[in-house]
């Protein structure tokens, strides 16, 4: 988008030119207001001048690389390469900006080095990529840039090639002919010539730093529509099309009714939906952490055993709506995976809700000093995202349990301020998080301090602080969800597709030598 201090500018050379016209010359000439506002456009484009001097342009703005919620760590990494080929804007020329082979240059030296960065190991790292997943990139990010010419650079729609080059570089004619008449203007009116001075000494630098800015807004959207369907293509996302891809990751309505019509109306039954619809939330923790009373401070209700002695010994689920929404999230009740005798069959339960989560809502027991056993199920998450590098790992949120029996004992007084605490109560409860945010800072986004013991009626923060860090991590919940899905999906039905693309290629050559068989017999 074109900055605010083009806009700014831009006003600043425009303003005094509109002042003209609402006049009018001719009415100025006639009345002899002319003597009186001659200023007006020196004056205008000297302080446009001093803003363009002082007001130091920024090419490369925060945000000129586009990101997805559902993109991985690995996809991640890749945008930074986008954004080191964007950096070279600062070194690039209008000739350069103007000349459509240089984009297809860049385009191409963007893609081979995304491929590398996703397949490293390749001799040819491009050569992976099958037909379908290039023909939808290109489609996508060509839809996408046209869509931004036409919102938002204007007279996209009349100006032509011939008119885009000639911005790389005027020609002579037009400087001699400007130069002519300033000459006329000032034999007519000497005062003139204090507005011709001001012209080269203010219009014309800020003129191609106008154009500059504009030329490098141009290339920069280029890059970054190439470079985020660049990144989608070689992480395998578009194997199979546009169309598919669109239903699962985009949300504008436009392209919702796009895909429904050339499906024939058939979007429901041919392309699934991918967006879950409840976030599963596994509630993970060490025996006796607190998990099921956290559950029952969620829920709001006791549905779930809260015995000293370890009562969940396989998955439960419960459904609970979110607040101010229509949508629902799922907790998945586990077994305490420190149980020293805990069987297989427990482990495997764990391993499996971990692996269906959105989101893993982590419970420790403030009291408990020993963290090993958290720390090592926290990489084995961070492990088996790193091996299979095509799903998104979920967020993980901490919940730091029991802390009504933090020194002093004897104290509880709810709320608590941690950010000023006042009291030794709060004091303590700060330290704890915030030790626990150090030790577990690698792998968790938040630290929420509960105390869920309905028995003796010390409920707190449950809602809104627990509550408020699960829906603050709902989005990227569902893009995990939805991730999940979408790849789960591509591979589901591959060979029932290549069924269905022998049949219609068949059907094509016998349409084909039927028609041929049609023409000879006439």
């Amino acid at each position: 988008m074109v900055s605010r201090r083009t806009i700014f500018i831009g006003v600043m050379l425009l303003l005094p030119v509109l002042v003209y016209i609402g006049f009018g010359a001719y009415a100025l000439w006639q009345t002899g207001l002319f003597r009186w506002t001659w200023w007006i456009i020196p004056i205008f484009w000297l302080a446009a001048y001093l803003v363009n001097i002082f007001w130091k342009r920024k090419l490369l703005p925060d945000g000129s690389t586009q990101t997805a919620n559902h993109w991985t760590p690995n996809d991640e990494t890749a945008n930074r390469i986008i954004r080191k080929h964007q950096e070279q804007v600062e070194t690039l020329t209008a000739q350069q900006l103007t000349d459509i082979q240089f984009y297809v240059k860049s385009s191409q030296e963007l893609a081979a080095d995304l491929a590398r960065h996703y397949h490293p190991n390749a001799n040819d790292p491009v050569s992976a990529l099958t037909a379908v997943e290039v023909l939808a990139a290109i489609r996508l990010a060509v839809d996408d840039l046209e869509d931004w010419f036409q919102d938002s650079v204007p007279g996209s729609h009349m100006v032509t090639i011939k008119q885009w080059r000639a911005l790389g570089e005027a020609p002579k004619w037009v400087k001699r002919v400007s130069d002519a008449g300033w000459l006329a203007s000032v034999i007519w009116n000497p005062l003139n010539a204090a507005k011709f001075v001001t012209s080269r000494l203010t219009l014309g630098p800020i003129t191609e730093d106008l154009k500059s800015e504009i030329l490098a807004t141009v290339y920069l959207q280029f890059m970054r529509h190439m470079g985020f369907y660049l990144i989608e293509m070689n992480s395998g996302r578009l194997r199979r099309g546009a169309l598919r891809y669109r239903q699962a990751f985009e949300r504008a309505e436009e392209s919702q009714k796009e895909i429904d019509t050339k499906i024939d109306g058939q979007a429901e039954a041919s392309i699934p939906k991918y967006v879950p619809e409840s976030v599963v939330i596994a509630v993970i923790g060490q025996t006796n952490a607190g998990k099921s009373s956290v559950i029952n401070a969620l829920l709001g209700r006791r549905e779930t055993a809260t015995d000293a002695v370890p009562s969940t010994h396989s998955v439960s689920r419960h459904v609970i709506p979110v607040p101010e929404t229509n949508e629902t999230v799922t907790l998945l009740d586990t077994p305490g995976y420190a149980d020293a005798d805990a069987p297989t069959v427990h482990k495997k339960h764990l391993k499996s809700a971990i692996s269906e989560a959105d989101i893993v809502l982590l419970v420790i027991d403030v009291h408990q000093p020993a963290r090993t056993a958290d720390l090592e199920v926290l990489r084995s998450i961070q492990t088996a995202a790193a091996q299979n590098s095509k799903y998104r790992p979920p967020p993980i949120i901490l919940c730091l349990t029991h802390i009504d029996l933090l020194s002093p004992v004897m104290e509880w007084d709810p709320p608590y301020d941690l950010s000023a605490p006042q009291s030794a109560k709060a004091e303590s409860i700060r330290d704890a998080v915030d030790s626990t945010r150090e030790l577990f800072q690698d792998f968790v986004v938040d630290v929420v301090p509960v105390c869920s013991d309905e028995d003796h009626d010390r409920v707190y923060n449950v809602d809104p602080g627990l509550v408020k860090a699960i829906s603050q991590s709902l989005n990227v919940g569902k893009s995990v969800g939805l991730l999940r899905a979408y790849e789960e999906d591509l591979d589901r039905d591959r060979w029932s597709a290549l069924l269905t693309q022998l049949k219609n290629s068949g059907l094509e050559v016998v349409n084909l030598l039927l028609d041929e068989g049609n023409q000879r017999t006439r």
